[in-house]
């Protein structure tokens, strides 16, 4: 009996080599498994920043009509324009007007798609900034500048690291033009700002252009690389694929 129990039984060193054997496969699939489950949760927390800002414009447009007719559209009256048609309809924590390079309200500085050096360069502008409860952490308003802008930018925080928030992974940038037709927040998307046409072309938004989803993007103090990414992710049915600049 002794003697059919040992040869069942394993060594310690067989033990030892099977461990090492599972520890081996789990350090090769474990990083592709908390990596797949990042990407997805990013998506849908994306998609659901998307619907979140729609459904805040829906809610506004009950109360003032036509987003197209709203007013406050100078430059120094950004704060004005998000505390009449976003603040009464979403769970504001705090807000503050924010000035260039600032961190505010205890968020990280947004910065390009996997830039080399953070620290050197970022795209903050002045800027108004509330942060909420919901899915999403925060909302950062900008507009570009000048007299009257009919565009409003937003960078939404889907999550707040320590430090620096990379466009394209923990903030991403939605539009509001005034000039579209019942318009609504949409993705923002490389394109000529003097039409107000947005092309959701996957090689233009993939490509270098001003703030497109490719760390080699150009850009500047409005616009960054990775600015685009929400656009490619809803492009490809709030999903990030194999190509996707992560």
């Amino acid at each position: 009996m002794s003697g059919q129990a040992t040869r069942l039984g394993f060594t310690l060193a067989e033990v030892l080599i099977t461990l090492g054997i599972i520890g081996v496969v789990a350090a090769l699939t474990l990083p592709a498994l908390i990596k797949n489950y990042q990407k997805k949760a990013t998506a849908t927390s994306v998609k659901k920043a998307y619907s979140e800002l729609n459904q805040v414009i829906q809610m506004a447009k009950a109360d003032y009509g036509d987003p197209s007719g709203w007013d406050y559209y100078e430059q120094d009256n950004l704060a004005k324009w998000v505390q009449t048609y976003i603040e009464p309809y979403v769970k504001v924590v705090a807000h503050k007007s924010c000035g260039t390079n600032e961190r505010c309200l205890g968020l990280a500085l947004p910065f390009p798609l996997k830039f080399a050096k953070p620290g050197s360069v970022n795209t903050t502008v002045g800027q108004y900034v509330v942060t909420k409860g919901g899915d999403s952490i925060a909302y950062a308003f900008f507009r570009y500048g000048g007299v009257y802008e009919p565009v409003t930018r937003v960078k939404v925080y889907i999550r707040n690291p320590k430090k620096y928030a990379f466009l394209g992974k923990d903030v991403f940038t939605f539009i509001f033009d005034k000039r579209e037709t019942n318009p609504s927040f949409r993705p923002y998307v490389p394109h000529n700002y003097n039409v107000p046409k947005y092309n959701y072309d996957r090689a233009s938004i993939l490509g270098t252009g001003w703030g497109a989803c490719n760390p080699k993007a150009s850009g500047s103090g409005y616009w960054g690389a990775g600015d685009a990414c929400s656009g490619l992710i809803m492009l490809d049915n709030w999903e990030i694929k194999p190509d996707y600049p992560w």
